[in-house]
């Protein structure tokens, strides 16, 4: 009898721990699942409304998804060396950033063929499922024990605030990592957060793996991890020391497969201050300091750069932008975190605040501003914004609870309206650049000098084309000692602003002063040159 009391305690023990998942019996498991399963429509309509809007824009504007600079680096590495890489099963020769994206685009272009339409469908696909992980952590950390009557439908509505971010749109529609990086992030939580719960060894294999395939698509979400290493072992702590060391033994056995071959390598040119780190160049231009925050100038590998808000208050703006929550939602994220205030739930506060304080505080203090930056602190801000309306409305009576409803209609519409509008512009302006394309008339057999449109002139024309950051004197006079006839193509303004003293702005006027300049034509911003006979003696 004593023994048997003894088992029971235990099991009781064992049960509030890990919230008796892993105990259940047959039975109960069997009264489980319209529950469990309950939540794959909710999953499937924020999947939908993030994909399907983004990929009917973009069919309809014809847009392959790439522009600038990044998705043609992503895309040329991804459908050359990558795809030729694992064609012959050989190691993937050095990128400037990390290869998780070009390798899903290269083993993807094997079904969709060596076009930039693979890369698309990684980003989307990858965005619709940043709204379902979404929704599925949410429902993990949903606080349904400790609030009374707090609505069950809450994680759906996180799901679809992320699911309708103009900015998740643009992201999902083009050949970036950045769907796919927070993705996996997302889903890595996500398994976390069910570890902690439930206590069986797979999900945090799982959560393993999700946050290895994030870092090796993007280094800067190392820094969510460590926020969730540090809840992970808390977990372990509660485990005993046989099931603790399998589980960790395991997790870092995944780990290890998955990023020792890529930041091996890595680390490795960065210690050896190599001239270009194999999928770490990024990392040797990066600079970062906390005074950052309250600065809005930088001189950086981009040349001189100015901004209308310091970095800080930059990102601390971002939820509210209408590409992401809205002022309408983004306010939510106040009650949400007074909730927050009053637990100790270190799931919560580590693998949602953790993960929005990391990084923002990484891009706070970074010189640069770009408002896709704020797609990797988007789930768990959506789920505070979520979570701060589903306590609003438990607290309201009927009149609140309609002027809340129309709220988050308004809301989520203008979510959408801004993606649409966001997303259109964005085709716009590629648009544009193949316009400019059409537009500059050389001879075939020309020699290209431009800085800003050159790879579109190089993926889109058979024109030689050089880039002006990429040469100097001497590079441009070989160039220009053959018997081609040469041209400059460039936005002198930006040149003599942003770049000066920088590659482009002297090797313009290195050509200025030597060879030549006759203005041909203005095309926008940008100024067809001719360029004259390289003059004896130049270097």
């Amino acid at each position: 009898m004593a023994h048997s009391e003894h088992s029971l305690s235990r099991l009781v023990e064992a049960r509030s721990r890990y919230g008796g998942a892993a105990f259940a019996g047959a039975g109960v498991r069997w009264r489980n699942l319209p529950r469990a399963l309950a939540v794959w429509p909710a999953a499937l309509v924020v999947f939908l409304a993030a994909t399907l809007p983004p990929a009917l824009i973009a069919a309809r504007g014809h847009f392959d998804g790439l522009y600038g600079q990044d998705p043609y680096a992503y895309y040329d590495y991804a459908l050359g060396p990558a795809r030729q890489s694992l064609t012959h099963l050989r190691p993937l020769p050095p990128f400037y950033w990390p290869p998780g994206y070009p390798l899903a685009v290269a083993l993807t272009s094997f079904v969709a063929g060596a076009r930039p339409l693979p890369g698309q469908l990684v980003s989307l696909v990858a965005g619709g499922l940043v709204a379902v992980f979404t929704l599925l952590l949410a429902r993990e950390l949903w606080p349904a024990r400790d609030v009374a009557a707090l609505p069950a439908w809450g994680p759906a509505l996180a799901g679809l605030v992320v699911a309708c971010g103009g900015q998740m749109w643009q992201s999902s529609a083009v050949v970036m990592a950045d769907t796919l990086a927070l993705a996996a992030t997302t889903a890595g939580v996500w398994a976390l957060a069910r570890y902690g719960r439930r206590g069986q060894g797979r999900w945090l294999v799982l959560a393993a793996a999700g946050l290895a395939i994030a870092v090796v698509t993007r280094w800067a979400y190392a820094l969510v991890a460590l926020p969730c290493a540090l809840y992970a072992l808390g977990v372990l702590a509660r485990r005993t020391r046989t099931l603790a060391v399998r589980d960790s033994l395991a997790a870092l056995a995944v780990v290890v497969a998955i990023l020792g071959p890529i930041a091996g390598p890595a680390l490795a040119g960065l210690v050896q201050h190599a001239a270009l780190a194999p999928f770490a160049t990024d990392l040797q231009v990066y600079s970062w300091q906390p005074l950052n925050a309250f600065r809005r100038t930088f001189a950086t590998a981009d040349g001189q750069l100015a901004y209308a808000l310091p970095n800080g208050l930059y990102y601390a703006s971002l939820p509210a932008r209408p590409v992401y929550l809205t002022p309408l939602l983004a306010w939510l994220i106040l009650p949400g975190l007074g909730l927050f205030a009053r637990w100790r739930d270190p799931a919560r506060w580590l693998l949602l605040v953790g993960w929005a304080a990391s990084v923002f505080a990484f891009h706070a203090g970074a010189p640069w501003q770009n408002i896709r930056f704020g797609l990797a602190f988007l789930p768990p801000l959506a789920i505070l914004s979520a979570l701060g309306f589903a306590t609003l409305w438990t607290r309201a009576n009927a009149a609140g609870r309609t002027a809340l409803g129309l709220l988050l209609v308004a809301g989520l519409a203008w979510q959408v309206v801004s993606g649409t509008l966001l997303l259109d512009d964005f085709i716009a302006r590629k648009d544009a650049d193949l316009a400019l394309v059409r537009a500059v008339n050389v001879p075939p057999d020309a020699q290209l000098l431009t800085f800003g449109p050159t790879l579109t002139f190089q993926h889109y024309t058979a024109l030689a084309t050089t880039d002006l950051s990429e040469v100097g004197p001497r590079d441009l006079a070989r160039l220009l000692a053959g018997q081609r006839p040469a041209y400059l193509l460039l936005d002198v303004s930006n040149v003599e602003s942003q770049w000066r003293g920088l590659p482009p702005d002297s090797n313009y006027q290195w050509l200025r002063a030597g060879p030549g300049l006759r203005a041909l034509g203005q095309y926008g911003p940008y100024t067809l040159f001719q360029v004259g006979a390289v003059p004896p003696g130049a270097p």
